[in-house]
């Protein structure tokens, strides 16, 4: 099913400490609040409520336009807090071979950034670009860490990852959080390329 683009704001705040598992000195991870700012039926909407938002707060991390088919992003822009765009996700032909395989990303390798992330962490950190999002990769982490997506196989695991997912990068948390079943991230993670932002302290 098709929906409408709905605007969100991301801000942040203090993450409680005991969802930290380990962070290296001077650094700082934050709970995520994300804010609706409701749906938009065309480009010119989208553009108009963006720029009402007045005034942005001190703690927005950026924000989102998200239009989804079958509750899975189908067109998705991220913007810094200054809404300049930040990133840009289109469905489609994301996966190793086709011609949107690991996507351009505004981040190099070694580049200090900000990630937002979901699945069940609800969370921004700062981390090390580590990687563009490979086969290769999900190949030695399935063996290594013993992933469980209801998937035989590595292969079928490969096999049904979505395009959405696909359009990551890989990177090294420089804070390391507890996730809501208690599971700590890994020394990698895996982030969707339009969640990463350009580095920043926030003053909580």
């Amino acid at each position: 099913m098709i929906e409408d683009t709905e605007l969100t704001q991301f801000c942040i705040g203090p993450i409680e400490p005991d969802r930290i598992f380990s962070a290296e000195e001077g650094e700082v991870a934050y709970a995520l609040k994300s804010i609706s700012h409701g749906t938009c039926e065309t480009i010119e909407e989208e553009k108009k409520r963006l720029q009402s938002i007045v005034p942005v707060s001190p703690e927005t991390l950026g924000f989102e336009l998200d239009m989804e088919v079958d509750m899975l992003p189908f067109s998705l822009t991220t913007f810094l807090a200054d809404k300049s765009v930040n990133g840009t996700y289109e469905y489609g032909d994301h996966a190793p071979g086709e011609k949107h395989y690991q996507e351009h990303c505004r981040f190099q390798r070694g580049d200090k950034v900000l990630c937002l992330i979901y699945e069940g962490f609800n969370a921004v950190f700062p981390a090390i670009v580590v990687e563009p999002l490979s086969e290769e990769y999900l190949r030695r982490s399935y063996t290594a860490e013993g992933w469980d997506f209801d998937n035989p196989s590595v292969d079928e695991l490969i096999k049904n990852w979505w395009d959405w997912n696909w359009d990551s990068v890989v990177v090294r948390p420089l804070v390391r959080i507890i996730d809501c079943c208690m599971i700590p991230m890994g020394e990698t993670v895996i982030v969707n390329r339009v969640y990463v932002f350009p580095y920043k302290k926030f003053d909580i």
